[in-house]
């Protein structure tokens, strides 16, 4: 996709500014962001002067316009490629340290995965992948991970009206000659037809990560000796990907779905929580570039629970992960609803809100991805997933 630099003389409030901007903003930081992800504000005030957020860096420039000498910079920039693929994860070791490397394998948008190979004993020690071109040629991966070898190999093949829709495992510390590495120790692939898993040893911490049908893109992460962690590529439909739910899944009775995503020039400045033995209601303030606010429609709340709480988010703070646990309520409505929520940002952690009891679950992503929420419910909160924006 070509913007070009028409975008520029827009109304800086405008649909076509804040797109163009966007994407200049989206190559930036790839490209030119420090450590922290934080980006130096062209801003006519800041002037190149002041690393800000991505958030903050685009209130500033459309409430103060870009300073001269950035034409060329824009034009060259807004001509590459739009994003398409959220990343989700790392389950297990999150950065990369010796002996780790990065690992990563991804699907064109013309090719099928076929077929898994995974090298497994009490963990994971190696995964291959191979896929179908538009042609028919079958292609393998380099394999990530293996440097020591498991017990077994296994094949997962899929049939051709077959895919991936998630992901389960767990995540431990190896024991052996090489101890004491955090590693994945099983995994399972959930497909719409079946579950092939799990592979390894189900010790250690759970994790499960489901999508939607055809949202599937690849896979990517670190090893080593083993594979140390993984994440996921998910394809992004209209800028965001859906992530989840987690919960209750479909809508019956008296459900509904509801949905909270943030405009690209908003930030999440206020979570309102209603709570007791589980999540029983949410509210979402969020704040555009000329400091408006905007409060969201209450999700789910047919029961109030006996205490409100408020996660108030920095201006320089965004949430990076969420982990909660669902359960059968014992109430009213006995469904499966969320019973804890913990909202992980770049700062802090804020939470647990409810009870912690029943199935455990988290998802991280990366700083910068985050657009919103969206789920089921009804008397309480029954389901949670996230949106998450494309980000390569």
């Amino acid at each position: 996709m070509k913007m070009g630099t028409n975008w520029m003389s827009a109304p800086r409030s405008s649909t076509l500014f804040l797109k163009g901007l966007g994407e200049f903003l989206d190559v930036e930081s790839k490209n030119n962001a420090n450590s922290s992800g934080d980006i130096k504000c062209p801003c006519v005030k800041c002037v190149n002067n002041v690393w800000l957020t991505r958030d903050t860096l685009t209130e500033h420039i459309v409430c103060n316009g870009i300073m001269n000498g950035y034409d060329e910079l824009i034009a060259q920039a807004t001509t590459q490629v739009h994003k398409e693929v959220a990343k989700v994860g790392i389950w297990g070791k999150k950065s990369k340290g010796s002996p780790q490397n990065h690992w990563s394998f991804r699907l064109d948008n013309n090719h099928k995965l076929k077929k898994i190979t995974i090298d497994h004993g009490v963990l994971i020690y190696s995964l291959m992948l191979t896929f179908e071109d538009s042609k028919g040629c079958l292609h393998d991966s380099e394999k990530a991970g293996g440097w020591n070898g498991g017990d077994q190999i296994h094949e997962v093949t899929f049939d051709p009206d077959e895919e991936i829709v998630g992901i389960n495992g767990t995540v431990d510390v190896s024991t052996g000659v090489y101890s004491g590495y955090t590693i994945i120790a099983s995994l399972s692939f959930i497909t719409n037809k079946r579950t092939h898993g799990p592979f390894g040893q189900t010790t250690g911490t759970p994790f499960t990560v489901p999508w939607n049908k055809g949202s599937f893109a690849g896979f990517y992460g670190l090893a080593g000796y083993y594979i140390d962690g993984i994440g996921v590529y998910l394809k992004a439909s209209q800028d965001t990907a859906r992530v989840g739910l987690w919960g209750t899944e479909s809508s019956t009775g008296p459900q509904y779905r509801w949905s909270f995503c943030l405009e690209k020039n908003h930030k999440l400045t206020k979570i309102t929580i209603d709570h007791g033995d589980m999540i029983s209601s949410l509210v979402f303030t969020s704040e555009d570039c000329l400091g408006s606010v905007h409060v969201s429609n209450k999700a789910g709340g047919y029961n109030d629970g006996s205490t409100i709480s408020e996660v108030n988010l920095a201006w320089d703070e965004e949430i990076i992960e969420i982990c909660g646990t669902f359960g059968v309520s014992s109430r009213a409505y006995a469904g499966k609803t969320i019973s804890s929520l913990s909202f992980v940002t770049n700062k802090r952690s804020h939470g647990p809100f409810g009870r912690a009891t029943g199935t455990c679950f988290s998802v991280p992503w990366q700083k910068g991805s985050f657009a919103g929420f969206y789920g089921i419910a009804s008397y309480y909160i029954d389901g949670i997933g996230v949106y998450l924006r494309a980000t390569e």
